[in-house]
């Protein structure tokens, strides 16, 4: 992940600030690239609070390490899309390449006493390096997408090898009880590996722990977000639409979202229901990525043609069915969006967690809350069971939910809310990150010394991203 690339679903901004609040340091990409004959460099920069320390790939790291192998055959991977796995020997290798040096950079880094957390599907290798370089850290890996299922892993070449190395960390850190439950069994069945407890093995004499931490957000700061007035007009300009209920959909254009899905159960809803022509408008905030790969540079021209195809049908006089915005939208536009939109819709047909679903709860009016349409696939799911839960691959269920989103009684949203709430309030972006670091501090390491606390902030944090 680029440093200090804010996405449109928050999670970099998330990741920043459980960083900001522990004393560490982000190691990672800075989002550029060089030419293949330039050897990369890493550069120091501080900014809100932390310490960045970056590299650029070169064009041959960036095609087959971030293009290649963690986009062409972990992602469709994780996300059961196996029909999209396109493994190569040699993107392999990039990738090891790249892990590595990351882990040398770390190496040069890193105090015996310091903590060190891996996040994400680019890093699955780096505690390997990190060994072979003698380090003894407690060194923790948080996937933030979900975890393949063994089936899924039996069909990537170097899946035993890649398991392997995850084996090289203390602390392994799931979004959900199923990425958990997944992560053990495929642990078990490809390392033989034994299962110690419910939730760790041990393998080659070291002990790892397997957990759940699903992810947070901060409600109090988004709902101060939420509630500032824009200094500039937003992306979407509610006093035009006084008298429509709005959707917001806010994803990239990637397709673990199911966003073909829910427009076409829009376009049908709009078909069958035309008492609701004129009332009601679907915004969209779509950010392209991955353009560089075929998949989703097709994906990209099948979405901007359903939405064309939807507001050619339906659009008359002054109302559009589809308004979609492709560029980035600032986090705290977002909250403001999310707080004057009357339904938010997530679709996923496979998620990590979706904090879009976690964050539009948190920006809501205690007294007029919107409702949240979730798919059943999204981590936050799991903890969110007050929102409508639906199938996003069955189109009737889709606009079933629809319609009691748009006719839900005040009372309702208020009482489905306030259970939501409650729940994003006691599992905040605070207690995922301290669940985790606890845990990550408590692994016996008999070579290392006891951690020291810094203004009850872990002393060193070494973020890979």
């Amino acid at each position: 992940m680029p440093s200090g690339k804010a996405s449109a679903g928050g999670l970099a901004v998330a990741v920043q600030d459980a960083l900001n609040d522990s004393n560490g340091i982000w190691l990672g990409w800075n989002g550029q690239q060089i030419t293949d004959s330039e050897a990369p460099e890493f550069e120091q920069a501080y900014s809100q609070g932390i310490d960045y320390i970056t590299c650029p790939l070169t064009h041959q790291q960036y095609a087959q390490y971030y293009c290649g192998f963690a986009n062409k055959v972990l992602w469709p991977a994780m996300h059961h899309r196996d029909d999209l796995i396109e493994y190569d020997a040699e993107e392999y290798k990039t990738y090891q390449k790249v892990n590595r040096l990351f882990a040398q950079k770390l190496k040069q880094l890193a105090q015996p006493e310091d903590l060190i957390w891996v996040h994400d599907y680019h890093f699955f290798s780096v505690a390997r390096y990190c060994r072979e370089l003698g380090m003894q850290n407690k060194i923790g890996f948080f996937l933030h997408i979900p975890f393949a299922s063994l089936n899924i892993w039996h069909k990537i070449p170097v899946a035993r090898e890649l398991i392997q190395d995850l084996s090289q960390y203390d602390v392994i850190g799931l979004q959900t009880q199923i990425d958990q439950n997944a992560c053990m069994q495929t642990c078990l069945n490809l390392l033989e590996a034994q299962k110690i407890q419910s939730n760790s093995i041990s393998y080659k004499k070291r002990q790892i722990l397997i957990k759940s931490y699903p992810i947070g957000v901060q409600p109090e700061l988004i709902q101060k977000q939420a509630q500032q007035d824009l200094a500039t007009s937003s992306v979407f300009n509610f006093e035009e639409i006084p008298r429509q209920k709005t959707i917001i959909g806010v994803d990239r254009i990637d397709y673990s979202k199911g966003l073909l899905e829910r427009f076409n159960a829009f376009a049908t809803f709009l078909e069958t229901s035309p008492e609701y022509h004129g009332l009601v408008r679907h915004l969209q905030v779509a950010i392209p990525s991955r353009t560089d790969i075929p998949a989703y540079q097709r994906l990209y021209q099948r979405f901007k043609t359903k939405l064309e195809l939807i507001n050619e049908e339906f659009a008359h006089e002054d109302w559009r069915p589809v308004d979609c915005c492709y560029d980035t939208v600032q986090h705290h536009n977002l909250m403001h969006i999310y707080r004057h939109s009357d339904i938010c819709w997530i679709s996923s047909l496979r998620d990590g967690m979706n904090l879009v679903a976690k964050e539009y709860i948190a920006a809501q009016d205690p007294e007029n809350p919107g409702v949240l349409i979730l798919s059943k696939y999204a981590g936050a799911a799991e903890q969110m069971s007050q929102a409508l839960i639906v199938d996003p691959q069955d189109r009737a269920a889709m606009m079933d939910a629809l319609k009691m989103a748009l006719e839900m009684s005040k009372a309702e949203r208020i009482n489905r809310y306030q259970q939501l709430i409650e729940g994003l309030t006691s599992s905040d972006l605070t207690h995922w990150r301290n669940n985790f670091l606890d845990d990550l501090e408590k692994i016996p390491t008999l070579l290392m010394k006891p951690q020291r606390l810094l203004q009850d902030n872990y002393q060193s944090i070494y973020q890979v991203l």
